[in-house]
């Protein structure tokens, strides 16, 4: 029970120091949260190599040739660990890096007193009784308020500083000298965490270039993700499919259809991949600024004109490539076949032109805004949540953005949609068949009836 204690020691370890360093950086600092996430893990490393000198020295094979080995490894990796320590405790906030240190000793007391308490008379009792259980909650929850009521009077600014008197011209000087003071305005994201990052090491290279690079990143991390999940999903495919097969299958499989109800069987195998997995990807990266500490990089307008531009050269490869350059041009000027249609051709070509022009426009301002709306609305509604209780000094608020995190769930799978539909639709009306006014109808009524 011994080492599966210290198991569940490490894991809850974990879950405690992440929530702690995400708060700690929220309303501290990113260093400060650092520190602490370092010094929990010092200590965790340290009760790890603890736990192997006691096992070598106390276990079945105590004496033996690898319980020795493993008894070195233990004692050097002690002595490094320990010189680590050393080094960080010269590096960052020696509070904060304490405070680490202190969490999963923390874990274990607690652990081991809720094993003592749990099969007590005394909480059986409260648990039976649930006045007396509303009682008790009461009473810890008044201790904490007291507890950590001396805290709150030294954050409540009662006390103003006296406003110091200045020189003529030494505000213009200030504001000149500070020339950051207006990138501070203007609605901001939630901080992703190169972001955390970056302020927690302004001045390390690596640093800036993911900030500076960050929407990349984050893309690409979306792509390397979706990768290897299609990797785990066909690594061991079965003839009956089942949980993360299963589930790619039902995805792919339902896009297949949707697609293939639009441009037909005829074209369907073509242009399906692409589709597709436009769809999926973009899907995921809408879905992705909704984890804590991550961003939509489709937020950001460089990536939705990248996308924009891929569908829109893409459709017009099928078009030169399927018309050839004269069928192009005849597509273009409105496919004239009468004296009316060619004394058209002055006021249709210029018309279909700006229209191919404006396509990847409003594939691309479309995503951005409705994908940068969504976060802005979240960040509005934390923020009135946390002003709410603004009173109570807690690092909390009421969780009002909660109906709309699902809203978001809903309005970003849409815009994906959106995005491959119109997409789609447009390769159709360069694809060369037979129905193609039937095709140009059916896209049509598709852009009319198109959600904004």
């Amino acid at each position: 029970m011994g080492l599966e204690f210290l198991g569940r020691v490490r894991r809850t370890t974990l879950w405690v120091v992440a929530v702690v360093a995400l708060l700690t950086a929220t309303y501290a600092a990113p260093q400060q949260a650092l520190a602490v996430a370092l010094g929990a893990g010092w200590s965790l490393v340290n009760l790890a190599l603890l736990e192997r000198l006691i096992v070598a020295l106390t276990g079945t094979e105590r004496g033996s040739r690898s319980a020795v080995r493993r008894v070195a490894g233990a004692l050097l990796g002690l002595l490094l660990l320990f010189a680590a320590g050393a080094f960080l405790l010269g590096r960052l906030p020696i509070a904060a890096l304490m405070s680490g240190f202190i969490v999963p000793y923390a874990v274990l007391v607690l652990k081991a007193a809720t094993l003592l308490l749990l099969p007590s008379g005394l909480w059986r009792r409260l648990t039976r009784d649930a006045r007396l259980a509303t009682l008790a909650v009461t009473l810890v929850v008044g201790a904490a308020w007291l507890a950590f009521s001396p805290l709150r009077s030294q954050s409540d600014p009662q006390v103003r500083e006296p406003v110091a008197t200045t020189a003529p011209g030494a505000h213009e000087d200030a504001v000149a000298h500070e020339p950051h003071a207006a990138e501070s305005t203007g609605p901001e994201k939630f901080p992703n965490v190169i972001t955390v990052l970056h302020r927690a090491f302004p001045n390390a290279a690596w640093a800036e270039f993911l900030h500076h690079y960050e929407v990349i990143v984050f893309a690409l991390l979306v792509a390397f993700l979706l990768g290897l999940v299609a990797r785990l999903a066909t690594r061991n495919a079965r003839l009956v499919p089942s949980g993360l097969q299963n589930l790619v299958e039902a995805l792919v499989e339902g896009l297949n259809d949707f697609i293939t109800g639009i441009l037909g069987e005829r074209h369907a195998a073509r242009y399906v991949p692409f589709l597709g997995t436009l769809f999926i990807y973009i899907w995921a990266m809408n879905l992705f600024g909704l984890i804590p500490f991550m961003d939509s990089p489709t937020s950001n307008l460089n990536v939705t004109v990248a996308l924009a531009l891929t569908v829109f050269v893409y459709a017009q490869y099928i078009g030169l490539r399927g018309l050839g350059i004269v069928g192009y041009v005849d597509h273009l000027m409105g496919s004239p076949r009468n004296v009316t249609g060619w004394l058209l051709v002055p006021l249709m070509l210029p018309i279909h032109v700006l229209g191919e022009l404006a396509k990847p426009i409003s594939l691309s301002c479309r995503l951005f805004g409705n994908i940068f709306g969504e976060d802005m609305l979240l960040v509005a509604f934390v923020s009135l949540g946390v002003t709410t209780l603004s009173f109570t000094h807690l690092p909390f608020g009421l969780p009002l953005q909660l109906p709309f995190l699902l809203l978001a769930l809903l309005t970003s799978t849409l815009q994906a949609l959106v995005f491959t539909v119109l997409s789609t639709i447009y390769f159709l009306l360069m694809l060369p068949h037979d129905d193609h006014a039937t095709g140009h109808k059916a896209g049509e009524a598709s852009l009319e009836h198109s959600p904004i």
